[in-house]
């Protein structure tokens, strides 16, 4: 019969094992709890491109602005906060054949924050631009909108949404 020899286990070791337990436990449950957290941007966006004709058609960015938030405007000055910003130049196979513009005026606000008059918007709103399409096969939209929002009393840092959708128009 051979013979086995078994380590006893100290207290001490059983403790830091015990220890090391609870802890990788609690860091699944705050991971697990993180990934299950909805989400709490104060903007979000969302892209629709409609077709206006045989070969020409709309892009609508709309902005759904969190209750308590607003989103700045397209001109703010200087020592300010930052604009919103659409940039279309990496769009292939369109031609942008206007301006941003959006569904409604910003609101004209002195904002304590920043100690100066600045535009914004505190509800959801639109921005359009219209485009033709120049090149069927390589038509896609790759857009860059920067952004910032603030509550009255704190802001988020400026953020970049990145979009990227083929642009394909409805036959007529």
């Amino acid at each position: 019969m051979p013979l086995t020899f078994r380590r006893a286990i100290s207290p001490q070791t059983m403790k830091i094992r015990s220890l090391s337990l609870m802890l990788i436990a609690l860091l699944v449950s705050v991971i697990t709890l993180q990934a299950a957290q909805p989400d709490t941007a104060p903007v979000r966006w969302r892209t629709i491109i409609s077709t206006t004709g045989p070969d020409s058609g709309t892009v609508t960015f709309k902005a759904l602005v969190a209750p308590g938030w607003h989103l700045y405007g397209l001109d703010i000055p200087e020592g300010g906060p930052k604009a919103t910003t659409f940039d279309l130049s990496g769009s292939t196979g369109i031609k942008f054949t206007g301006t941003i513009t959006p569904s409604r005026p910003a609101l004209k606000i002195d904002d304590p924050l920043f100690g100066m008059t600045l535009e914004w918007w505190d509800a959801d709103v639109e921005f359009k631009i219209p485009f033709v399409v120049t090149d069927a096969d390589a038509a896609r939209l790759n857009a860059k909108i920067g952004y910032m929002a603030c509550d009255g009393e704190s802001c988020r840092p400026p953020k970049t949404e990145n979009v990227s959708t083929p642009v394909k128009l409805k036959k007529q």
